[in-house]
């Protein structure tokens, strides 16, 4: 019997790194025959009940962590609880000392990386917290002959405006950090995934949630944007490992495909018509000033973190997340998760379902993923 591949999977305790485990280990991935051809190791900087490094069953797994496979649909189930996962914890992006045995042995890695919604005070920009995270990853993915990486990236707002959006660090971060993988080929071989607006935000973010409105006795969403500015969304709870596991499916060859993962291109007018829809109560969303987003919608946020989205939601109505092409890119993505027989994705009416979301109960806690 071949020896299988170990596929390292970072932020495993968190909405990303979940869903690629939780995928990868469910009924129709593991019949895939790529694969099959990987095992497990779960990275986490949590602190878990166990020696440093740990070969446990998967049902264990999910007891440590306080969480279980989404088994609502027969796509996401697994029976198998005897098959194995291999656990690293207390793994750090800064400290190479945690990342070097976290990456023996690996063949492929699929990276997360926390976003950094702080100005560079340097002026290199490469000086970021995220992208010196990517760079020790990858230092330690070379040292220990990782032969791919899968990276969880996203579009450079600054190129995409010609200049004009220069303050959205969480998207331009990635971004930078992906030119940097690509520059290691042929050291290493590398896929990117981007990923559209996570649908958690709605929960997470208050700025987003509909607010009640007395004068006219309905839930409100208020950006500054118009209401027919488009955004792809996706659970990435869910649905990132489906993603992931049709990349790692068709093969990654080194080219540095990118797929930009969400189930559709959303106007802000269609999502408060889905809120209205799910919560049978009026919800509209309103176009309001760059000023009253700021002093009333974005109230104690820090300046720089305003100036991040601001700029950010005014550079997705003016070009796109990705372009013009970004409805394109989406089917694309769409279409290699449904060849690959690896389920629907979930809508957004299905996320709120699922989240048993009701108006006005305040944000829920997301992890980015650790």
């Amino acid at each position: 019997m071949t020896e299988k591949k170990i596929l390292a999977v970072f932020g495993a305790t968190g909405q990303q790194g979940g869903s690629v485990i939780n995928q990868l280990v469910s009924e129709p991935a593991a019949s895939l025959p790529n694969i099959s051809q990987f095992h497990l190791r779960a990275l986490t900087s949590r602190s878990l009940p166990i020696s440093s490094a740990s070969s446990i069953p998967l049902e264990q797994w999910y007891r440590l962590i306080g969480s279980s496979p989404d088994t609502d649909t027969d796509n996401n189930t697994t029976n198998n609880t005897t098959n194995t996962i291999e656990v690293t914890p207390q793994v750090d992006f800064h400290t190479p000392s945690t990342l070097l045995p976290a990456l023996k042995d690996v063949h492929t890695a699929f990276i997360m990386t926390t976003p950094s919604f702080t100005p560079v005070t340097s002026d290199d920009p490469n000086s970021s917290k995220e992208f010196l995270a990517v760079q020790n990853i990858l230092s330690a993915a070379l040292a220990q002959k990782v032969d791919t990486v899968l990276f969880s990236t996203l579009p450079n707002i600054t190129e995409l405006s010609s200049g004009k959006y220069t303050h959205v660090t969480p998207f331009d971060d990635k971004a930078r950090a992906e030119a940097y993988i690509r520059s290691l080929h042929p050291q290493i071989k590398s896929a990117f995934l981007s990923l559209g607006f996570f649908m958690s935000n709605w929960l997470t973010q208050g700025f987003l949630a509909p607010r009640y409105d007395e004068d006219t006795d309905s839930w409100v969403m208020r950006l500054h944007v118009a209401g027919g500015t488009g955004i792809p969304l996706v659970d990435a709870g869910r649905d990132t490992g489906k993603f992931v596991a049709a990349i790692l499916e068709r093969g990654v060859d080194g080219t540095g495909e990118a797929v930009l993962a969400a189930e559709g291109v959303y106007a802000l007018d269609g999502i408060a018509e889905v809120f209205w829809r799910h919560t049978g109560q009026r919800v509209r969303y309103e176009q309001v000033t760059v000023e009253e987003f700021r002093e009333t919608g974005l109230k104690g946020f820090p300046e720089s973190l305003k100036d991040v989205l601001v700029e950010g939601y005014s550079a997705l109505e003016e070009f796109g997340h990705a372009g013009k092409e970004t409805g394109a890119l989406v089917e694309e993505g769409k279409r290699l998760v449904r060849e690959c027989g690896l389920g629907e994705l979930v809508s957004l009416e299905e996320f709120l379902k699922k989240e048993g979301y009701v108006l006005g109960e305040g944000p829920r806690s997301k992890q980015w993923g650790s």
